[in-house]
């Protein structure tokens, strides 16, 4: 016995319409598609706001201002301005003086700066604390760099009046103040 195989020409015709009405062609699947593509598109994309995560203060004599907690809040009329720095690094020590003098430039401008110290322990940060000079929260316990996605410090977020974080960048500046809000996008 021999194998059986379709007279020629056959074979090709029967397969065709197969091919045409394969589901996976359908234009309606294929709008399904984009249409599931964009949305995951626009929900990675989602703007990010200021974590809601309370942090203790601390006065700028490096006092714990107590047990309460309240989440950092924009307060200034065109944005935020918020540096986090680390006891233990270098560069964030290093470049202090020039985010206070940054602080100081942008505040007329209508920007509120505010310094979160964490990474390390309490006592460390509210030393550090003192040589900022001015009132910070504490993130000892880094629950609000993970929300913020902070991943290096000295860290820069800046904000619109409503939380929602405009620019982020990592690494410490040593430029006059001037300089430094024209590369973080305040003028």
């Amino acid at each position: 016995m021999g194998t059986v195989e379709p007279p020629p020409g056959q074979a090709a015709a029967r397969l065709a319409p197969a091919v045409a009405s394969s589901p996976g062609r359908s234009p309606w699947t294929i709008a399904l598609l984009v249409l599931g593509a964009l949305a995951a598109f626009l929900w990675f994309r989602r703007p990010s706001y200021l974590p809601d995560v309370p942090l203790p203060s601390a006065s700028a004599e490096g006092v714990s201002a107590g047990p309460q907690a309240s989440p950092v809040f924009c307060r200034g009329s065109k944005g935020c301005l918020v540096v986090y720095v680390a006891p233990w690094c270098g560069p964030c020590r290093s470049s202090l003086p020039g985010d206070v003098a940054l602080a100081d430039h942008i505040a007329p401008l209508g920007y509120e700066t505010v310094f979160v110290v964490g990474m390390d322990d309490v006592r460390a940060c509210l030393e550090m604390t003192k040589s900022i000079g001015r009132p910070a929260r504490i993130d000892s316990d880094r629950k609000w760099a993970r929300a913020a996605r902070v991943s290096g410090v000295p860290h820069f977020l800046v904000t619109t009046p409503t939380g929602k974080i405009v620019k982020r960048q990592a690494g410490a500046y040593l430029a006059p103040p001037d300089q430094v809000a024209q590369l973080l996008g305040i003028s």
